[in-house]
């Protein structure tokens, strides 16, 4: 948009001013807030993330523009424009092991997080009890689900407190207590899905906010004497109505799941084992009240220990190693679920011969043909379908499964104490960590219920 200026323009060159007469002019150039809001506007458009988010602390205006949802929107659309689009959406990987856990943020991370020398200490805003011991259930988004869990004394009983936090913000809830802790009995498997709190339409070329999106916990509760039965015993947790519910449904299979499930397409996926074998995928709605199980059936039988499943993108992922009798890996496969709706058809998307890989440290090379035992599935690369990240010994290594080509992906040699831990690390240990262009809001259930009862409509 064209803007007209009433500044006449002249050849004629100006005289000197004096010092003082620059100064004055100079101030009132840089008031910045006597700015026309769309300008104002424009300008905070282009700025990094944790810049703007920074900006609402400059006064009671900003906060407001910053805040609002249209800016948000717009803010999103003007990085969507100009390239900064989801395909360039940085994100930090999260590796956890006991008391230890490690970032890995991509090269395009805008944000930083306060890792301290355990690398928790960039949870320390939530307001955990000093001797608990911090872990971390899922994530989803930018949003972490932090389970704090305070050992028993002599006289005090030992309790969990479950948090939903967004590191970037430091905004947190804390989830009232589960019905299960109150029964000695223990969750053996914690999820978390989310609503998208926005999406980018294409064919609009318009951000579509959703500022009170639904979130949930769910808990799979098991007595450690309990035997594998049909029957899953969950309490699920629901930002609707800030109070957990219990839930029994049945299995065709005797139900024994890996311990941590993967959200995807707003479903939440469990792997279904016995001491040898995956049985398949199960597969469930915690948005709806009705919900029965779904199952997926593999490719093929997997053993337990050659197998992870992960999200790409919307699509569920198989990583597959193919171990030799001496446990020595010849090659590990990739397949992805096409057809989601209808069960889907599996279709091998890469498969990677370990001895074929290169790269430019010769170490990596030497350890994928001779000592593949200690390569390690950590995750799929969320944006690039030909990246996944392996561990080879102490090194987080970023493979490109189409060039078969290895790159050291973090400088872990100096952690080599905690790292060594890691091996045989269970999948589900490492999360990704998304750093969108507007970070998560966390809506308490109160805020819902009260915007669901307003006379104005609620804007999704």
């Amino acid at each position: 948009m064209a803007v007209e200026s009433s500044t006449q323009l002249s050849l004629v060159p100006c005289r000197k001013r004096s010092r003082i007469e620059e100064d004055v002019d100079d101030l009132n150039l840089i008031n910045i807030n006597e700015l026309p809001e769309a300008l104002l506007l424009e300008i905070l458009y282009r700025l990094p993330c944790q810049w703007a988010l920074q900006c609402k602390s400059v006064s009671k205006r900003w906060y407001s523009l910053i805040s609002d949802p249209y800016f948000i929107r717009s803010f999103i659309h003007h990085r969507h424009c100009h390239k900064f689009g989801e395909f360039s959406e940085p994100f930090t990987l999260l590796l956890m092991h006991k008391d230890n856990i490690i970032h890995l943020p991509s090269d395009n991370s805008e944000l930083s997080l306060d890792c301290g020398r355990d690398g928790f200490d960039f949870l320390n805003f939530l307001p955990c009890i000093k001797r608990a011991r911090k872990s971390i259930e899922a994530a989803f988004n930018d949003l972490l689900l932090v389970c704090s869990e305070v050992p028993p004394t002599r006289n005090i009983s030992g309790f969990c407190e479950y948090y939903i936090c967004n590191p970037f913000t430091k905004e947190w809830l804390m989830l009232p207590s589960p019905p299960y802790m109150s029964m000695g009995r223990t969750a053996a498997m914690v999820s978390f899905i989310c609503e998208k709190y926005y999406c980018y339409d294409i064919d609009l070329q318009e951000c579509i906010t959703n500022v009170n999106y639904r979130y949930k916990v769910v808990c799979w509760i098991r007595s450690p004497s309990e035997p594998i039965t049909s029957e899953l015993k969950m309490e699920i947790f629901s930002s609707e109505t800030g109070e957990w519910s219990s839930l029994v449904v049945s299995s065709r299979w005797g139900f024994e799941p890996l311990p941590h499930g993967v959200a995807c397409n707003g479903m939440l996926h469990w792997v279904n084992a016995d001491t040898r074998h995956n049985k398949g995928l199960v597969v469930f709605d915690p948005f709806n009240e009705n919900a029965e199980l779904r199952y997926i059936d593999l490719p093929f039988e997997f053993t337990k220990h050659s197998f992870s499943i992960g999200e790409f993108q919307g699509r569920l992922r198989i990583f597959q190693f193919l171990f030799t009798l001496s446990r020595e890996a010849l090659f590990f496969s990739v397949w992805e679920l096409e057809d989601y709706g209808n069960n889907g058809t599996w279709c091998m998307k890469h498969k990677v011969y370990l001895n074929q890989m290169i790269s430019e440290h010769v170490m990596l090379v030497e350890i994928a043909e001779k000592s593949s035992r200690q390569i390690e599935f950590l995750a799929f690369h969320p944006k690039d379908g030909e990246l996944v990240f392996l561990q080879f010994r102490n090194y987080v290594v970023l493979c490109n499964m189409r060039k078969m080509e290895l790159k050291e992906a973090g400088q872990l040699r100096d952690r080599s104490e905690i790292l060594e831990q890691f091996l045989p690390a269970p999948s589900g240990r490492f999360f990704l960590l998304y750093e969108p262009p507007i970070q998560t809001c966390i809506p308490t259930w109160a805020t819902i219920m009260a915007n669901t009862n307003c006379s104005t409509p609620i804007e999704v």
